[in-house]
């Protein structure tokens, strides 16, 4: 047992840029949050090392964060019933928090992020998330699987974290590593993640907003089954909440966004970047990155760290807030959970979300061998039959991935040329994936888990079962327009918000960049036009005056 305080072995532990995001995340730190660490010798001896050595370089450098490591053998384990090595518990004192593996990659975010709440308290959680918590009259045993490269987890987690924090007496929350514990999320039928098990009976797949998150732990059902007029979601918390001006609100922290933020600061703005889920957007699910300048071969989630430090060093990026509400007019304004925003102008840079099949059977097994998101769920297919469905580029680098993970990978298309870049074309070529042409997916079989999927040649008519593990469906991607529809802003026939040369859209200072504009979707394009945005934004907003 052993009380960590040096500050000397572990200061350099973080990067300069993560350190610089940490020290202005530790300056709004109220409470002492106490870790403790739980570790047993043998096979996980790599994870306990790393979970040691980040426990450690957190107490170092915050003086608001103690930490305590304790044996398996220690009577507290039984008592706390530590079944896992690595085990943190968060704040042990007031809640049940835990991580249950390794905190690497995203899910360290989801841990970092988890010790600031518990610091924070019940004031981190929205009045209408507490409204529905003081509904609770029972337990709550919630149970968020996680993979340190899935995106969407870190946000899944904190929902769960905060509903702990809000209601400490009936609910925990435990943040489980499928790198480590995969007997665990085997026996959860876990083929997805985030996925959540809550009193080991009810469970749900993807990243939900904080409202519905909360709402499906009250009653124990998906909100579709929710039955309507329950009252859960009506209070208004606009008139309570905190009121910040700022020149230009960005929504989104993907490239576009990122790129704004850095050129509207240094034009002399006061921006604020707004994230529901966490930094990257589609760039942070990529698996390798081949054709951004200056980075022959880097990874997706790495560039979407590295453009994130740049965009911090000028801007705020608010990770996991979801913008419930915009109200046009003179001053426009953007509501969050807790905060108001009165702003000049609004640039949307909210990307796109995956475009589904649309057949029988993709909804019952998303997340038991349905999968849109190859970066977070391959690793549950290692050495498994698995088929891509699509042409483009993100199928062609996922059937790379996976070929990588060593599964058994194929490719259906439903033309006879694939829309990818000819150097994907060349590597799937030279893995020797193969392709199964003119051909489209009709359903997917099953009982439990997926067993196969019904095809249909597109020439011919002829119809074929093919026996597999999971499917991957990578078609194309819609435009995430929510926002922009309440601002009025005019889309083309495909559903792409319209923008001219300076990214202007129809509605006087509301701006779009990246993605959500449609037409050549790649990084820099997306960090070209984010810049654009924010230089014609400060252009603007100069004429217009204070």
């Amino acid at each position: 047992m052993c009380a960590v305080d040096s500050k000397t072995d572990y200061s350099n532990f973080f990067s300069d840029d993560s350190r610089k995001y940490l020290d202005e995340l530790f300056k709004g730190f109220k409470e002492t949050v106490k870790l403790e660490l739980y570790t047993e010798e043998g096979p996980h001896e790599e994870f306990n090392r790393f979970a040691m050595n980040i426990c450690r370089a957190l107490a170092a450098l915050c003086d608001k964060i103690t930490l305590e490591e304790i044996p398996f053998s220690d009577e507290r384990a039984q008592k706390n019933e530590i079944i896992v090595s690595p085990t943190i518990l968060i704040a042990p004192d007031k809640y049940d928090l835990r991580f249950l593996g390794t905190p690497s990659g995203e899910e360290g975010r989801a841990f970092i992020e988890g010790i600031h709440l518990a610091s924070i308290g019940a004031e981190s959680i929205s009045k209408s998330s507490m409204k529905i918590l003081n509904m609770l009259q029972d337990r709550r045993d919630i149970k968020v699987f996680a993979s340190p490269a899935c995106p969407y987890c870190p946000g899944q987690v904190i929902n769960a974290f905060k509903a702990a924090i809000g209601c400490p007496e009936y609910v925990s929350a435990w943040c489980v590593s499928t790198q480590e514990n995969e007997e665990m999320a085997e026996n959860y039928l876990v083929g997805s993640v985030p996925h959540t098990s809550i009193n080991d009976d009810v469970a749900f797949v993807g990243l939900e907003p904080e409202d519905k998150f909360m709402a499906q732990l009250l009653h124990l059902k998906s909100l579709d089954e929710i039955m309507e007029g329950q009252g859960v979601f009506e209070e208004s918390e606009s008139e309570d909440a905190e009121v910040v001006d700022v020149d230009l609100v960005i929504i989104g922290a993907g490239p576009a966004g990122m790129s704004a933020g850095i050129y509207a600061a240094r034009s002399g703005m006061e921006a604020v970047i707004l994230e529901k889920h966490g930094v990257g957007g589609q760039v942070a699910l990529t698996p390798k990155v081949e054709n951004y300048p200056g980075f022959s071969d880097v990874g997706g989630l790495q560039l979407a760290e590295i453009l994130s430090a740049h965009a911090r060093i000028y801007t705020e990026i608010k990770q996991f807030v979801d913008v419930k509400d915009v109200r046009y007019g003179e001053t426009i304004e953007v509501e969050t959970d807790r905060i108001v925003y009165r702003t000049k102008g609004i640039l949307i840079a909210t990307g796109v979300d995956v475009k589904t099949l649309d057949v029988p059977g993709e909804k019952k097994f998303y997340g038991r061998g349905v999968s849109y998101c190859a970066t977070c769920d391959g690793n549950f297919y290692r050495d498994k039959k698995v088929y891509i469905i699509g042409g483009g580029n993100t199928a062609l680098t996922d059937a790379l991935y996976l070929k990588k993970l060593n599964a058994d990978v194929k490719i259906i298309h439903r033309r006879d040329k694939l829309r990818a870049e000819q150097a994907l074309k060349k590597s799937v070529a030279a893995e020797g994936i193969e392709i199964i042409w003119d051909t489209v997916v009709t359903e997917i079989l099953g009982e439990d888990s997926i067993e196969g999927i019904r095809v249909r040649n597109q020439k011919d008519g002829s119809e074929s079962v093919l026996e597999t593990d999971g499917v991957f469906v990578a078609i194309g991607h819609i435009p995430n327009t929510v926002i922009a529809g309440k601002l009025g802003v005019e889309f083309d026939s495909d559903g792409f918000i319209k923008v001219d040369g300076a990214q202007k859209t129809s509605v006087p200072r509301v701006y779009a960049a990246g993605d959500i504009t449609g037409g050549v979707r790649q990084i820099v394009t997306a960090i070209g036009q984010g810049s654009v945005a924010a230089l014609t934004a400060f252009q603007d907003f100069s004429v217009m005056g204070d």
